[in-house]
């Protein structure tokens, strides 16, 4: 399997009645130092970490602290999603389940210098593609809102209560919860991806942000005791760490997963809380697979015989896990063997996105605009900045401190032809389209960083110089339009515009000399400077017109 899913290494542990059966490291965690892989190396685990943030909410529910089926909104008063009714009807167990109506918006997150506070904050911003509890859609900013809620009841930080409740009481005393962490001891699985037949190395990416969603770091022989626990209806050794009946609640079908069986063992895919739901030739599956930088992970509990499988792999986005684990199914249950390996084979398949959209291309065509006019910071609420800049006559942008060469499609769209470092997807093909505002110039960008949602919109902001109070001081005073007076003034080092009678109107940089009036679509306010500097007139371009207003002359007294 490593020659043939060319992966560098692999850790496999099967749990079988209560003790770890079989334990074995293959391959390499380090291709370099040609370092052996062991049952103690630490693998990052990716979303088998959401198994964990689950089972930490159910030791609240033990406890009384929280229901499954409690508000949200109840304990994170604060919290919003951009669907009132979601806002005021979500609940802890939609959170676990997959089905709040918000789709992964993983770009949102992924390397960015947020806080999980700040994260939860920008929720509120993210398009939703279905209505609360209208079907799975999978999520890892809803764990992380779980999280965020245990941390507001449980008083201490979501990792400690974890240390505290579940790793301590299983004498998981390896496992972590940063890649910081993980680099500092001595037994650690490098992450790796293939490119053009090669290996490389991949950078190692710190998810701890997402905490109960993905960030968990850990070993076979740490995670032997997880699953012994699990098919142990809660119990490790003599030490309950949580009620059977909560624990069942987890390992029980709450929502039906859309789409066909992916093969003829496996009749329905469901999920639970923190756990897939299947079946395989007769046998109840409970599994999650995991994925994150370089890394590749599955577990697998068989209830019905007392057996669970580990397989963590240190190869970027790779299906070997998966069909090991089914390999070792057949072998562990003396099932007539189907070749897993080879069927897993056969259903690898990539696709260049650049090629299968070629015919959508206008060729012959050129930017409507010169490079320079396409540089510049532009933002989204949710999403937050995308910087697109100019080297060597060639565009770049970056988001979230990852960068991407940007070649020409065709007219005002581009796509990003090549990443600058490996990313756990890449988003290579993606096309990042420019749109102009009512004046003729560049004012927005598109990029489609989320497949079931509509392309997210980052409208440029203005040069940082244009929003000095040097620079907006020059524009302050009063103004005569028709006999009224407008006085224009820095409230709170924003450049605003006082009528009487009517509300204050935030003026916000665009251009040079311009400014768009705040919530206010289609009106600016453009002054007009003479040679001394000072502004001799104001235009007030509306939807129905352009109005002239004068500076008013103050009589001495």
């Amino acid at each position: 399997a490593l020659i043939d899913y060319k992966v560098p290494g692999i850790a496999i542990g099967v749990v079988v009645d209560g003790h770890l059966a079989y334990a074995k490291g293959f391959g390499n965690r380090d291709i370099e130092a040609r370092l052996p892989v062991t049952i103690d190396t630490l693998f990052p685990i990716g979303s088998c970490t959401k198994a964990f943030g689950a089972f930490s909410i159910g030791q609240l529910v033990d406890h009384g602290l929280i229901g499954w089926d409690q508000k949200v909104i109840d304990i994170l008063p604060e919290f919003r999603m951009s669907d009132v009714y979601a806002t005021h009807f979500l609940t802890i167990r939609d959170l676990l389940t997959h089905r709040s109506g918000l789709p992964r918006h993983d770009f949102m997150w992924y390397n960015a210098s947020l806080t999980r506070a700040e994260i939860v904050e920008k929720i509120r911003y993210l398009f939703m593609s279905a209505k609360l509890h209208e079907r799975y859609q999978y999520n890892n900013l809803m764990y992380l809102v779980a999280g965020a809620a245990l941390e507001k009841i449980a008083k201490q930080p979501w990792e400690q209560f974890v240390q505290d409740y579940i790793l301590n009481p299983l004498d998981m005393h390896h496992t972590l919860f940063s890649i910081d962490a993980m680099q500092k001891t001595v037994d650690f699985a490098s992450p790796y991806t293939l490119r053009q037949g090669t290996w490389k190395k991949m950078n190692f990416r710190d998810v701890s942000v997402i905490g109960p969603a993905g960030a968990m770091i850990s070993n076979v022989s740490d995670l032997a005791h997880w699953v012994e626990m699990q098919l142990n209806h809660g119990i490790f050794g003599s030490t309950p760490l949580i009620q059977p009946s909560t624990l069942q609640e987890m390992h029980t079908s709450q929502v039906l997963v859309p789409g066909a069986p992916e093969s003829k063992e496996s009749l329905f895919y469901n999920y639970g809380m923190g756990w897939g739901l299947s079946s395989f030739r007769g046998n109840y599956i409970i599994s999650h697979d995991g994925g994150i930088d370089g890394y590749t992970s599955v577990i697998t509990l068989l209830p019905q015989t007392n057996t669970g499988i580990i397989v963590l792999a240190n190869k970027n986005l790779t299906a070997c896990p998966r069909f090991i684990s089914l390999e070792i199914i057949d072998r562990v249950l003396e099932l007539p063997l189907i070749g897993w390996l080879q069927e897993g084979l056969h259903s690898q398949t990539s696709v260049d996105n650049e090629i299968a959209n070629a015919h959508l291309r206008k060729e012959g065509t050129t930017p409507l605009h010169s490079l320079e006019e396409y540089e510049g910071d532009y933002e989204n609420p949710g999403y937050g900045n995308v910087t697109i800049g100019l080297m060597d006559d060639q565009l770049y942008v970056t988001h979230n401190r990852l960068t991407a060469r940007l070649g020409h499609w065709h007219y005002d769209t581009f796509f990003m032809a090549e990443e600058m470092e490996e990313m756990f997807f890449p988003r290579t093909g993606l096309q990042v389209h420019f749109q102009n505002n009512a004046k003729g110039d560049v004012g927005s960008v598109l990029i489609p960083l989320e497949a079931t949602a509509p392309d997210i919109v980052f409208t440029k902001k203005a040069e940082a110089s244009h929003s000095t109070l040097s620079y907006l001081k020059q524009f302050t005073g009063l103004y005569e339009i028709y006999g009224f007076t407008i006085e224009v003034s820095i409230r709170n080092h924003v450049l605003s515009a006082i009528i009487p009678g009517q509300p204050i109107y935030e003026l916000i940089p665009s251009t040079t000399n311009e400014f768009s009036v705040k919530s206010m679509a289609g009106y600016t306010v453009r002054f007009i400077l003479d040679n001394d500097q000072k502004v001799s007139e104001v235009y007030l371009i509306q939807p129905y017109g352009v109005f002239k207003a004068k500076p008013k002359k103050v009589s001495a007294k």
